[in-house]
Parts: structure tokens; sequence; C-alpha cells
């Protein structure tokens, strides 16, 4: 019988008396992608963290690598043959791909035998064919695209357990989360191609039907606990979203509203700046227009650009008739809102609380007297936190306690709660549970219901072909297409993003 690459026996964490791991227990054959699925503080992360080294696992618990078992606290993972590749991929963009994959290793330089770029070159091209992973070694990172800067992490990786005689184990964290429709396919034949080279990969992912597509088996976390590990071929996206939560969660995208259409709250004309040419659009009061894309076509900037963050070369922004000056400031004074995609970068304090992020831009409204009233702050926040279903409800709790979903729901409730007439929506479910998008695609429903005109920019061409009434397809800059509800389709999308219909409009 064939040695496991990866056995977990009774994984077991707990922080001040608080169990995050409860006796989790599976294994990982050579050649098998495996999937790890569960919510937002499931136990997911953890465990990573304990395969990494960052934290080691209560007494009792047992992993083995290749039949060894590995002694905890791990001691650099890569000398066991495991290696991690983060959502944060940790590349430096002034650097070529093979300094990028060299660096970790030292280079492998030694006294007599001192760095030489030509052999590291070398190196790294029989690598890319040993695995069929075309890049060029001396390019610089910075000039790829995502999908290749995943390829070079995974080179890297690839390159440090090279040595390692029994096997390689891979651990890549949500490698699809910011990545487009067509990209994420890309990465998902690399990660097959991996596992038919024999290295085991252990796949962490939200998006189901990636994790089905992808993976021989799945594994299911629950409040820190296995549910069951299943065969991808004989489950459902429904079914593992029921073993995620405990329960059925019922029809998962809110039935779309009917918008005011005659009433005109949104128009940019002629918008142009950075990579985005001459963008017209127009949203109605309650109306859900999407803007999808591959990565680079500009629809990543049209936000920034609305709202002033990024300057306009040329245009113009009006809300209810009256032109909007290209500030942040004047923006916000219009009633243009903005969620921005990356939350950790742009969206939250990581030292404050739940209170001060959600109060924070707004604090002029508690304060008397030059003193903030921290207890009708208080009394706001709980009843804003209850309002979005805001979970664990401690409202003094730092942010970063919170799961990435329940961070994005205090993000919007932070800015619904100025009543915008615009809503812009970067990336609002990158990096959410399905929980949690659920809850959130109500609150975007909700939010329209109450009459604002929301534009959800999104390469998730699922989300975007579900949630909206229509939806701009852009490419090279510029909006090529427009895709009416009644035409809406995943099929649609990803076509006309790949440029495979030519026509201006569908109606």
């Amino acid at each position: 019988m064939m040695k496991a690459a990866v056995r977990l026996v009774g994984m077991t964490k707990s922080f001040d008396g608080v169990t995050v791991l409860d006796g989790v227990e599976f294994d990982i054959a050579p050649g098998e992608v495996h999937g790890l699925i569960g919510e937002n503080g499931s136990g997911k992360s953890t465990l990573v963290k304990v395969l990494g080294g960052v934290h080691a696992p209560d007494a009792g618990s047992v992993c083995e690598l290749w039949g060894n078992p590995l002694e905890f606290p791990v001691d650099q993972p890569q000398r066991h043959g495991i290696a991690i590749i983060h959502q944060d991929l940790a590349l430096c963009d002034a650097m070529t791909v093979a300094e990028n994959i060299g660096i970790s290793s030292g280079f492998d330089a030694k006294l007599l035998s001192p760095y030489s770029k030509s052999r590291e070159s070398e190196l790294i091209r029989k690598l890319s064919e040993e695995f069929d992973l075309q890049l060029d070694p001396d390019v610089e990172v910075g000039t790829l695209a995502p999908t290749e800067r995943t390829v070079v992490a995974i080179l890297r990786a690839l390159r440090l357990l090279r040595k390692h005689q029994d096997g390689q184990v891979l651990v890549l964290d949500e490698p699809t989360a910011a990545l487009p429709h067509s990209e994420s396919e890309r990465l998902l034949a690399i990660v097959r191609s991996l596992a038919a080279a024999g290295t085991a990969v252990l796949f962490i992912g939200h998006r189901l039907q990636e994790v089905l597509s992808v993976c021989d088996r799945i594994s299911v976390l629950r409040s820190g606990k296995l549910v069951a590990t299943v065969q991808a071929s004989e489950t459902t996206d429904s079914e593992l979203v029921r073993m995620m939560l405990g329960y059925d969660i019922g029809a998962f995208y809110p039935d779309r509203h009917v918008p005011d259409r005659k009433v005109d709250v949104l128009q940019i004309r002629g918008l142009s700046g950075g990579t985005v040419e001459g963008l017209d659009l127009t949203v109605g009061r309650g109306e859900i227009v999407g803007v999808t894309g591959l990565a680079g076509m500009g629809q990543d900037e049209v936000p920034y650009l609305v709202n002033g963050h990024y300057k306009r070369e040329s245009g113009t922004v009006t809300v209810d008739g009256v032109a909007v000056k290209s500030s942040v400031r004047f923006a916000l004074a219009a009633g243009i809102a903005l969620v921005p995609g990356n939350r950790q970068r742009d969206s939250v304090w990581g030292d404050g609380t739940a209170i001060e992020n959600l109060t924070l831009p707004f604090l002029p409204r508690f304060r008397r007297g030059g003193v903030v009233r921290h207890r009708a702050e208080a009394e706001f926040s709980h009843g804003e936190l209850v309002k979005f279903g805001v979970r664990p409800l401690r409202p003094a709790q730092h942010i970063t306690r919170f799961s990435g979903g329940n961070q994005q729901k205090i993000v919007l409730a932070r800015w619904l709660q100025v009543n915008p007439k615009v809503l812009l929506l970067h990336e609002p479910t990158q990096g959410i549970d399905a929980g949690a998008k659920k809850e959130i695609y109500k609150l975007i429903r909700d939010a329209a219901e109450n009459g604002a005109a929301i534009v959800v920019f999104s390469t998730d061409i699922e989300e975007v072909a579900n949630v909206c009434h229509r939806v701009i397809v852009m490419r090279h800059g510029r909006a090529t297409m427009e895709i009416a509800e009644e035409c809406l389709s995943e099929q649609q999308l990803i076509a006309a993003s790949q440029g495979a219909l030519d026509v201006l409009e569908q109606k």
C-alpha cells in the first residue's frame, strides 16, 4: 500500500481556552489534489499555520509526511518536503523571475561556488520544463500577469523542495482568490499538471466550482471539526455548502427587484484615466450594474476614477445631474461611497475595534463639546452590527479577530449608514466564504431596493451574472459590450470578456 504524502491524526489547537482545531483527521495521497473548505473561522488558516511552523498544535496531535512523524513546531517545513504558497505571494516586482526564485534558497551560493546568474537561469528553465511551466527566468516579475506571478511562487517552492527524496507537498492557500475566471482556469490546469507529476497538493479555496473541478477529494471543516471527506466527483456545490454551514442555505442569490430606470442617478461620460478610455455609463435609481473583464482590462481602475482616488484625465461624473469634482471629499459629499477591493489595505483599520472601524469616518456625529460620547457610539455600533448580521456580536473586539466576511459586513455597514446615492463595490466578496457571500448579496439587494444606484466591479463572472440587472464588459480599457438581464449568462460574459463576441450591445 502506498504511503500517504500527508496524514493528520487528532490535530487539535486551542488559543486561550478556545478550540479552533478539534481532532482533525485526513490524509493526502501522492499525486492527489485534496481540497480543504470551510467558512471563514472554521480552522483552515490555523491548520496551514501549524503545517508552516507558525503554531505548534496541542499535545497528542500527529502529522506524518511520507510516513515520517513531523516534530512540532515545524522548523523550516521545506526541509521536510512541504511548501506553502499564500495569497500574498511575497514577490519583488523589480527582480527577475530567476532572482525571486533563487533568493529564498540563498541562490545555493557556497564559499568556493559563488552565485552564477546563468546557472540559476538554466536551473529555472529545467524546473519549468520538468513540470511544464513555461516562464522566462530573465523577465522582471512586475511585468507578469497574475497567473504567471503565481507560477513564480510555485517554481520557488519546487526549487526549495527539489532535493527532498520522499516527495513534495504543496499547500495552496486560496491561489485563485484574486484571479478572474480565465486566469483561474489556467492556474487550475497547472495545479493538475503538478499532481500528475506526483506532487501532493492541499488546495484551499472558497470558489466551490473550482474546488470541485480541480480536486480529487474534499475535506470540509466546520467550527474547527472535520465534517466529512468526500470524493469530488460524488458531491455538488450545494451539498458542500450544507456541510460547511450545517444547514441548507436555500436560494443562494436573492431575487432581482425591479429598479426605477426612469430616474438616472449616476452618469459617467467620456471617463478616461490610466488604462480606461472614454467610458460612458448610466445607472438608474435602485439599479445594480456590473462591470467585468479580464485582469488588466481597466475595470479595476474605474471605481477609483469615479470617486476621485485616481486622477481623471478627461470625462465627467454627475450625480442627480450635478457634476462631481475629481476628489474623494467631493465625491463623498455628492453621495458616492466606495467599498475598495483590497479590504486589509484600504478598508479596515487593523489596530481598531469594530466600533472604531464602523464610526471613524463619522466621529463628529458622536461628539459633544469636542468630546466623543462613547456610550452613544457603542449603542449605535451595536445596532448596526445586529442589523448587518455581524458575528460574533462583540463591538469592542479588534477588527482582525473577525472573519473576512464579517469584516466586509462592517465595511458595508460603515458606508451604507450615510445612505449613499451611489455605491461602488470593488470585488465585494473576494476571499469570503459561501455563507457570508449570501448575506452580502442580500445587503446589496436591500441597498438597491432602498434607492441606491449600485455598480459592482467584479471578475467573478458567476457573481455579476446572478446579482446584477445588466453587465458592462471591458476590454483594453473600453466598454465593448452591454448585456441586459434577460440575456445574462456566465457563458455570454466569458465569451465577451475574451473578445469572442463583437457586438456592442446585447439586449
